[in-house]
């Protein structure tokens, strides 16, 4: 399927899909776990971007991100052009531009292709940084290009030169059960 017959669907309630190479991918509906992970990381990054023009968090978005690719990341981290040029276009779905920094978070149901296909995808269309959290391992996994991994356990802190003086420690990120 291409992304322009991908983009005439019509939008149904409770239910989302993703084009993945040409491929139409139903995506889970996220456990309590992965919300609480995705919801840690938008307080850190908020923090972050509070009263500043340097960038943004958009929560899931669709991206379009080739001709035949239609991804809506966990979350994505546009700096300030993307987050300047997303302004002017508030409106549209969706976003012509690959985001600086895509998040995933892996569900238990994700195929292990699916989510390098995801990775691929977003680092050749343009995107600079991909965070890939694990919940069953506790590691996150940043992909700065193919060739460039970086694994984090939960002993050690998420930074980037994308977003200086940004530190969010992992072990924080994984610590989803409500404290009593």
């Amino acid at each position: 399927m291409s992304g322009a017959a991908f983009d005439q669907l019509p939008y149904e309630e409770g239910s989302s899909l993703e084009l993945l190479q040409g491929e139409l991918i139903e995506v889970s509906s996220p456990t309590p776990r992965h919300q609480r992970i995705v919801n840690k990381l938008i307080v850190s990054l908020g923090e972050y971007f509070r009263g500043e023009t340097r960038g943004e968090t958009l929560q899931d978005s669709e991206f379009a991100l080739g001709e035949a690719d239609r991804l809506r990341p966990d979350l994505a981290i546009l700096l300030a052009e993307h987050s300047a040029s997303v302004d002017e276009n508030e409106n549209k779905t969706p976003i012509p531009f690959a985001p600086d920094i895509a998040v995933e978070v892996i569900s238990p149901s994700e195929r292990a292709t699916d989510t390098m296909g995801k990775v691929w995808i977003y680092l050749d269309a343009g995107t600079q940084e991909v965070w890939q959290f694990q919940p069953a391992s506790e590691k996150v996994l940043v992909y700065r290009g193919l060739k460039s991994i970086i694994a984090l356990g939960v002993g050690e802190s998420l930074s980037t030169p994308l977003l200086p003086g940004l530190e969010i420690p992992v072990r924080d990120i994984f610590r989803t059960k409500r404290q009593r």
